[in-house]
């Protein structure tokens, strides 16, 4: 019989697996149940099966599961129930009862006296294998084996922001969130080698995820693999579990103190424990630390890292800092789990970490979770039903916590034989419910917490918030009027330890449910707690910052302020509850709308409106937003969207961003996941709503729908209702929406309709020649309107030039016009020109980036630029015209009737050769305002000679970029010169300069001299010392305007010197 632990593949005669597999007891007990014939081990399971009436632990295992595992799936049964001797002793008591005395015999002699290590891994398993869940009853608890669901991490960098950020400045978009996004990665794979050559392993991963959404499961998983010999066999000799939140930060402990309490915490009553063999091999150790987020620093805890021997005390918190820093046991592995808030402060600390994130349950995964939760079919599929049922529940349930939070509450509706109603459409409802469910878990019997102990719970909630503490001593307890007998439904009690003593102390069940009592203490009504309006409006101070995220708190008070979370409170507590926290809230997101705050934080604002469910107090809300700009990531995310979109009445500007098409953007599509099994969001689910309505007040003037597969089918109704005489809109972007030349049919009947529809961007949609050749048709007709068009990479080729060399003669509206991205090429140009040269064409932008073009189609636009057309912007970027092409167009610019503004030659292979032909445009009559020309290697003899034209009095620049263009000190000299000499020159992109201490003072001197007039100064990624920063920020001091951006060193990211 075959062994099945790990894939054939996995276990060739190369693989690292075989040798380390075969250490384990797992593997070892395998290999003797395949030396069964296929009658005795039948024979063994019915053994099994049948138990041993002095051993009742023999009962333990389903006998559905023995009847179905072949040897190996036995072998890990038996260790996950029994742990490793008790597995042998089980097979060996089966066995001799089976009369099988030779396998008896041999089995013997490996069960040999288990060792500290063998004994730590059982205790570990034995404390990580179960799992007991809130609002259990005494004895109740379930197999963490048995229990768990599988949840979905992708690997992901440590800033998803500023990745966006950097997408969206180079003008990638869509090719590179295609080609970049995460992909799925499996927990037994968190720390392999990075794919590609010279691949190295991470020793340090983070397990980045929102609230709720499983990362403590993950983490005990972990440990519990790594017990049964599953989780890297081999490879670590001593896992330890560190809770954050009860770290003593403060206590003093030398390194060995510390592994020891670590040790007993995670394996306890495992015996002596040889210290001393791990530290001397550091490299076997593995460390989980669960909730960083929750990691209470002591004063100047993550400033102080300072190294200190291992024999001697040292606060706790140090010991992290070092630890997560590699400056202690730099060769052990990280396994951390942390909530996106703490991202920042942790980067700080860590050293090249694999960032993995938590996103939570795909819709087969919530199914699975429903039937694992539910031990009756029968009850599993009528939950499941009703959760499905609920459009918005459903998306919810992508959270592991909301899931059990779902399900404990329909569970107990069973239980009181009630008819299963559905729990809620937002997460306060969710939460609301569960609530009501714990406080009368059965309509027969008392309350399990008086409306005194809820008020309390809501008290130190509030308390623990405004203090930022997530655990209590009894004594708070004590301060609030409650005890722990009365609220241990909220509460969960850890054991703290002290050098002198034990002390327990008290958390609430997970911080989701502190914020949510929390925001109750914000509306309740109590004689000694009045309505907080001053408590309410610090909290909403705190969210008031355009970079800050809001806390969880705040989405809560909306929803508890709607009429209906009202009336379930009033019932709840039995007295009224104040309503004026509607008006102090929609005068706060008044005032953030007013701010026109970043995609992120308008997705929040949603969210909160969102949680009312009152469309008159959204409307009112909204009626402030002049712009909503966000990104679609979720299917909860669309329908977030959709509800506060719809019957809006002033918004001008609509851009909505979903990531990839459903499965897709995840790499799922193997697995025949459609939109809503993958758990994302589709636009078209958002734009089913605009259809109907979406013009009636006549305000929506721009919209934009991006990454998302809409398809042709799916945009048909905008299509129509561009057709509509009363369609305000004058600006639509439809980038990577999957439209082709279909959509451009029906686009191009909508557009000769429309009197309104100025702009159109279709980047990243593969029209096609044929797609392209029905739009231009339409620029041809009067009715036409369209002044902007962007078609960047849209599989075009020369053969569309053709068609729109003779558009560009006769279109009398067309101004800006984007091919980037496209293969032209020379003789698509040429064809462009054709029509460029005409006098009757409008156009004024003209983009060609990374178009395939060459030196040879430079006389062609040298010929257009010559004849003063109406041309003011020409962006060549990243295209290989190189010195002769650049020759030539210089040309075309000393014409007398030329009239180009922005000159764009970024990346097109110029060397030092071309910088005369420059330098003489800029000394003749011209109008050039704008010159880019970063990625060239023009070097300092190149930017020596540029300089010349720069002081030329007949220089009109603006605006220089020489980024990347191999300047050192030696050409500092002249570009000083320049700064003093020409007095429009307002911004200077030096990035990724080597411009040395002798280069900086040269610029410096240039920056100080009153003709100076540079306003803004770029040397991104330029290496400076502290003694260059110190005379930059001088300089910077003493000129009022001048700002000077470069990179620190770390992970702060931008730094400005300004005054």
């Amino acid at each position: 019989m075959p062994c099945t632990l790990c894939p054939p593949s996995d276990l060739g005669p190369g693989s690292p697996l075989r040798p380390q597999m075969m250490e384990s007891s797992v593997y070892r007990l395998a290999r003797y149940l395949e030396e069964l014939t296929t009658e005795e081990l039948k024979r063994f399971k019915l053994v099994l099966r049948a138990g041993h009436p002095q051993d009742s632990w023999w009962a333990q295992i389903p006998r559905g599961q023995i009847e179905k595992a072949d040897c190996p799936d036995l072998a890990v049964l038996l260790v996950t129930h029994y742990g490793d001797r008790g597995a042998w002793q089980v097979s060996l008591q089966a066995w001799e009862k089976m009369g099988l005395r030779q396998l008896w015999e041999q089995g013997r002699k490996e069960a040999l006296p288990l060792g500290y290590k063998e004994k730590y891994r059982d205790q570990v398993r034995k404390k990580f294998q179960v799992l007991v869940e809130r609002n259990a009853r005494l004895g109740e608890w379930v197999y963490l084996s048995h229990h768990y669901t599988r949840l979905l991490l992708v690997s992901g960098h440590a800033s998803p922001g500023s990745r966006e950020r950097e997408l969206l400045a180079s003008g990638g978009l869509h090719g590179h969130l295609r080609e970049e996004r995460g992909k799925p990665i499996e927990l037994q794979a968190l720390f392999d080698a990075d794919k590609g050559e010279g691949g190295s392993a991470p020793t340090t991963v983070v397990l980045l995820g929102i609230a709720g959404i499983g990362k403590t499961t993950l983490a005990r998983k972990v440990l519990l693999d790594w017990a049964l010999g599953t989780f890297y066999p081999g490879q670590f000799d001593y896992a330890f579990y560190v809770n954050c939140r009860t770290v003593d930060v403060a206590a003093q402990r030398t390194v060995a103190e510390l592994l020891l309490s670590w040790l007993e915490g995670t394996g306890p009553a495992s015996g002596a424990a040889p210290v001393s063999s791990m530290l001397a091999q550091p490299e076997r150790l593995l460390f989980v630390l669960d909730g960083f987020d929750e990691l209470l620093w002591g004063a100047g805890g993550q400033e102080n890292g300072a190294w200190v021997p291992r024999e001697e005390k040292q606060r706790v918190d140090v010991h992290l800092r070092n630890l997560l820093g590699k400056r202690l046991l730099p060769e052990s592995s990280l396994l951390i789990t942390t909530r996106p808030m703490a991202l920042e402060k942790l980067q700080q600390l860590l050293e090249q970490p694999r960032v993995a994130r938590v996103l939570g349950f795909r819709a087969l995964e919530r199914k699975a979770y429903f039937y694992r939760y539910f031990p009756d079919p029968g009850q599993a599929g009528r939950a499941w039903a009703t959760v499905q049922a609920n459009e918005v529940l459903f998306a919810l349930c992508f959270v592991p916590l909301v899931c059990w939070t779902v399900c404990t509450g329909l569970r107990q509706q069973m239980e009181r034989g009630e008819a299963l109603a559905q729990t809620g459409r937002t997460t306060t409802a969710v939460y609301t419910a569960f609530l009501s469910s714990l406080l009368h878990p059965d309509r027969h019997d008392p309350p399990r917490s008086q409306p005194a102990n809820l008020w309390g719970l809501c008290s130190l909630a509030a308390t623990g918030q405004q203090e930022q503490r997530l655990w209590f001593r009894e004594q708070d307890l004590v301060r609030h009027g409650l005890d722990m007998a009365t609220v241990s439904t909220f509460l969960h009690m850890d054991q703290f330890q002290d050098e002198a003593k034990c002390e327990a102390i008290y958390s609430f069940f997970h911080s989701t449910f502190q914020e949510f009592f929390a925001a109750l203490f914000l509306v309740l009504k109590q004689p000694r707690w009045p309505f907080c309006s001053s408590r309410l409006r610090k909290l909403l101070k705190v969210g008031s910052s355009l970079e800050a995220d809001l806390p969880l708190t705040i989405r809560f008070l909306f929803g508890l302020s709607s009429r209906e979370r009202t009336g379930t409170l009033e019932k709840m507590v039995g007295g009224p509850v104040p309503q004026r926290s509607q008006r102090i809230l929609l005068k706060w997101i008044r005032a953030q709308a007013a701010q026109r705050p970043r995609q992120t934080k308008t997705l929040e604002l949603l969210y909160c409106l969102f949680e009312t469910q009152e469309p008159e107090f959204v409307r009112s809300a909204m009626a402030c937003f002049r712009e909503v700009k966000v990104r679609v990531c979720t299917r909860m995310d669309g329908l977030v969207v959709a509800f506060c979109l719809h019957g809006f009445q002033s918004i001008l500007k609509i851009k909505l961003d979903g990531l990839g098409s459903g499965a897709t953007g995840l790499g799922l599509q193997e697995q025949g996941l459609a939109n809503q099994e993958a758990g994302t969001c589709s636009l078209k689910d958002v734009c089913k709503d605009f259809s109907s309505g979406l013009w009636v007040q006549r305000s929506l003037c721009e919209l934009g729908l991006g990454e998302d597969a809409l398809g042709d089918s799916g945009m048909r109704w905008l299509c129509e209702d561009l057709k509509q005489p009363g369609c305000p809109l004058q600006s639509l972007k439809l980038l990577n929406c999957w439209l082709t030349s279909d959509f451009a049919g029906s686009l191009s009947c909508a557009l000769s309709m429309s009197q309104t529809l100025t702009k159109l961007d279709l980047s990243y949609n593969p029209l096609e020649d044929q797609g392209a050749a029905l739009l231009f048709r339409v620029l041809e007709r009067p009715s036409c309107r369209l002044q902007t068009l962007c078609l960047k990479k849209c599989h075009l080729s020369e053969e569309s030039c053709e068609s729109l060399g003779s558009v560009l003669g006769t279109s009398q509206t067309l101004q800006w016009l984007d091919l980037s991205f496209n293969t032209l090429g020379d003789r698509g140009v040429g064809l462009l020109c054709r029509g460029l040269r005409q006098a009757s064409c409008q156009l004024q932008t003209l983009r060609l980036g990374k178009c395939s073009l060459t030196s040879r189609c430079c006389l062609d636009l040298a010929s257009v630029i010559s004849l003063g057309t109406k041309l003011l912007w020409l962006h060549l970027r990243n295209n290989a015209l190189g010195d002769t092409g650049l020759q030539w167009l210089c040309q075309g610019l000393r014409a007398p009737h030329c009239t180009l503004r922005t000159f764009d030659l970024m990346n097109c292979r110029l060397t030092p050769a071309c910088s005369p032909s420059i330098s003489s445009v800029l000394s003749a009559p011209n109008t050039i305002e704008f010159l880019l020309l970063s990625g060239n290697d023009l070097e300092d003899l190149g930017i020596q000679e540029l300089c010349r034209g720069l002081r030329h009095p007949n220089c009109k620049v603006q605006e220089l970029k020489i980024q990347m263009c191999g300047l050192t000190w030696l050409g500092c000299e002249a570009l000083a010169s320049a700064l003093c000499n020409c007095p429009s020159l307002r911004r200077l992109d030096l990035s990724d300069s080597s411009l040395g201490e002798e280069g900086t003072k040269w610029l410096c001197w240039g920056l100080r001299q009153r003709s100076c007039r540079l306003q803004n100064l770029r040397l991104f990624r330029s290496v400076l010392s502290e003694a260059a920063k110190a005379e930059l920020a001088a300089v910077a001091r003493a000129k009022p305007g001048l700002k000077i951006h470069y990179h620190r060193i770390g992970w702060s990211g931008l730094y400005l010197l300004e005054r």
